[in-house]
């Protein structure tokens, strides 16, 4: 991961990210020891955040879901101890997701997910 965000930024530009790019669809892989595991798939995002008081201090989660009854699920994930944020950007440059590291190594990377499109036809 390149173009790392400064920690003291880190709160701004969360929210910041979260608002440009809420209810994109998501997929969310944890990269670590154990390999790469994906977490959640096909879900919008909801919000990242930033705590930065009480026993959460330091910790950023993540929020995924359906804000409908058509899509139910719900996800919170949370990265402790985190050393690391920044911007996954594709080759135009555009924000394809994002990246956070912990202290451990253990990568946690939110990608923007293309949905295919429907055909023009169907017959």
């Amino acid at each position: 991961m390149a173009g790392f965000i400064e920690r003291d930024q880190w709160k701004t530009f969360l929210d910041d990210f979260s608002k440009r790019n809420q209810l994109r669809t998501t997929r969310l892989e944890i990269v670590g020891e154990i390999g790469d595991q994906e977490e959640e798939q096909n879900l919008p995002l909801l919000g990242v955040s930033f705590e930065t008081k009480g026993d959460a201090a330091g910790n950023v989660e993540i929020s995924l879901g359906g804000e409908t009854a058509v899509e139910p699920r719900h996800v919170i994930h949370t990265v402790s101890n985190v050393e690391r944020i920044a911007p996954l950007l594709g080759p135009s440059g555009l924000e394809e997701g994002l990246g956070i590291e912990d202290t451990h190594g253990t990568k946690t990377l939110l990608i923007f997910e293309t949905l295919p499109e429907l055909p023009p036809t169907t017959s």
